[in-house]
């Protein structure tokens, strides 16, 4: 794979074992500070970011999650557990708020029950990365106002420019956006995907957006993490596309 940022190929035994992720185990070293513009503020309450929102847990945990349905969530499956006690959280305790900013929201939705990729292991992160996603389904369904995010039919081709908004740890009190930045494509022939955008603790279960027309983005890969690799930052996430959706229900 070859990269414009210079970085070749990545393998990804090495890249992970450096891996940070919001919520999961604790990181090794920290993340480097991010640039201010790979990290604007952006309004919560316009589309696309409108439909992205913060998740709170019951051991005090926060992450990024979005809208892709009007009763449909989508995050990181890592955000879900408690690796103190090495089990998942009960759905009752996740909470999904949306137009947050400085303490206050402008939607508050609780969670009925959630379903995780097939096959992920929050014990074994390095094999089962590509799988750290879930899908959570509301108590109710968001009000008619949300436009939810669609999900893409393939995850793009490496080199596409996307972006990506969250509630990054520094400044978890507003969402900040990186949107200019690439794919840079599946790591060492994996499903995992590498991206240069800039994220931080906090990011993880962020959507990875690319443009689809007539203003729309749509949704296909949710941020599990970073690596350090030759001292630069690498994002990667986990593909969660409209038939990987298919495939996992399919399955169940």
């Amino acid at each position: 794979m070859n990269t414009k940022d210079g970085l070749g190929p990545v393998r990804l035994a090495a890249a992970l074992a450096g891996l940070a992720l919001s919520g999961g185990p604790s990181s090794a070293s920290p993340a480097p500070a991010l640039p201010a513009e790979h990290h604007a503020t952006v309004d919560a309450d316009s589309y696309p970011w409108s439909a992205v929102g913060k998740l709170f847990n019951s051991i005090g945990g926060a992450c990024t999650a979005a809208a892709i349905a009007p009763d449909k969530v989508l995050t990181a499956a890592h955000c879900l557990y408690a690796f103190r006690t090495h089990r998942f959280l009960q759905p009752e305790s996740i909470h999904f708020l949306l137009g947050y900013a400085r303490g206050d929201y402008r939607i508050h939705a609780r969670v009925a029950s959630f379903a995780v990729g097939p096959g992920y292991d929050p014990a074994d992160e390095t094999r089962t990365a590509a799988r750290d996603w879930a899908v959570l389904t509301l108590a109710e369904p968001l009000p008619a106002s949300v436009r939810p995010i669609a999900l893409a039919a393939a995850v793009p081709a490496p080199g596409t420019a996307i972006e990506i908004g969250g509630f990054a740890q520094d400044r978890a009190y507003l969402m900040t956006a990186d949107t200019h930045c690439r794919l840079l494509g599946p790591s060492a022939g994996t499903p995992v995907l590498a991206h240069d955008c800039v994220i931080a603790h906090g990011d993880s279960g962020a959507p990875l957006l690319v443009p689809a027309g007539d203003g729309a983005v749509q949704a296909f890969a949710v941020t599990v993490g970073f690596w350090t690799v030759g001292g630069k930052q690498v994002s990667i996430a986990a593909p969660v596309t409209a038939s990987t959706l298919a495939t996992a229900e399919a399955r169940r």
